[in-house]
């Protein structure tokens, strides 16, 4: 026992000199930027302050703000959008959505209990896993899932929208409304949040789910590019990602309005298998994977694994 608090302590003292290291070369970075006159004003998608150009990557150009330090992409920087379609789900992102991640339904099945919600919308549901897995949990629940593809297909008890969220007339009000990850995919994120408020019933709650980027991965993956290796660096930041959210910048977005009171923050990972792996031969796949898994294992030690999901309630 001896043995394994100390290997978690050197694991924690790495992680924190690695963490303590990156948030000084950002703000030399940025000091860097505005000296140089690299400075556009775009305005910082959760707070509207000034941001600089942070990193130039093959398909898009990042920014990070100077007040809050979200980082984001330039959608004006982006040659190609992302249309998700049938084949985002189908072929781009199979492994992701082949592998539902049932131990965060688990836990968001148990919020919905908790607090006594009956009726469901999941924004962004995909294939309709999540509303699959709450259906059969509880036949008493109303689900409604809303996507712009029709990867869904039907299942008895649960309706399906194809459609636009901010734009879709529901002709009623939610208990909770879920979304998993979808929100960093979006630019005005803002008026996504709004959204979830109006359609949320009084003392409704809702459950946001994205990438961490104050997690380890992503650390790491920064670390990576200052010497070089720039591979993992652009997974993660891959253009169809527009907003790569802290855990300060999500709760920073949730509560600057005082639409929403932040109640939990789940800290997980994904299942190994839901990993896309963007090598050839099985060899190598497995070492990235293990690599992934290591880095997995790191990340839920010290708290900073590779998902966020926060749970707020209404306000008003």
């Amino acid at each position: 026992m001896a043995t394994h608090r100390g290997t978690v302590l050197r694991y924690c003292i790495l992680e924190s000199s690695l963490t303590f290291c990156l948030k000084i070369m950002k703000n030399l970075e940025a000091e860097t930027e505005k000296n140089s006159g690299i400075f556009k004003c775009i305005p910082c998608t959760v707070c509207n302050s000034d941001s600089y150009r942070w990193v130039e990557l093959p398909k898009a150009i990042l920014f990070r703000c100077i007040e809050c330090a979200h980082c984001f992409t330039d959608v004006s920087s982006i040659a190609k959008a992302e249309t998700y379609g049938s084949k985002y789900y189908q072929e781009t992102h199979k492994n992701w959505f082949a592998n539902p991640n049932y131990a965060l339904f688990s836990e968001l099945a148990s919020e919905l209990s908790f607090y006594r919600s009956r009726s469901v919308l999941d924004v962004g549901c995909g294939n309709g896993a999540l509303l699959k897995y709450l259906a059969e949990g509880s036949g008493s629940l109303s689900l409604q899932g809303i996507d712009l593809s029709d990867a869904a297909s039907s299942i008895a008890g649960i309706e399906f929208r194809q459609g636009d969220f901010l734009t879709c007339d529901f002709q009623k009000r939610f208990d909770a409304v879920i979304t998993l990850a979808v929100i960093e995919h979006l630019y005005d994120v803002a008026s996504f949040v709004r959204r979830i408020h109006e359609l949320l019933n009084k003392d409704g709650i809702a459950c946001i789910m994205t990438l961490n980027e104050s997690g380890v991965l992503y650390e790491f993956a920064s670390l990576l590019r200052k010497i070089g290796v720039l591979s993992v660096f652009i997974r993660l930041y891959d253009p169809h990602h527009i907003n790569h959210f802290s855990r300060e910048s999500l709760v920073k977005l949730l509560t600057r309005d005082g639409l929403f009171r932040v109640r939990r923050i789940i800290d997980h990972n994904t299942p190994l298998a839901a990993i896309d792996i963007p090598v050839s031969g099985s060899a190598m796949k497995l070492l990235m994977k293990l690599g992934v898994a290591v880095v997995f294992f790191l990340g839920k030690i010290t708290n900073k694994s590779y998902l966020q999901t926060i749970v707020v309630t209404k306000v008003g």
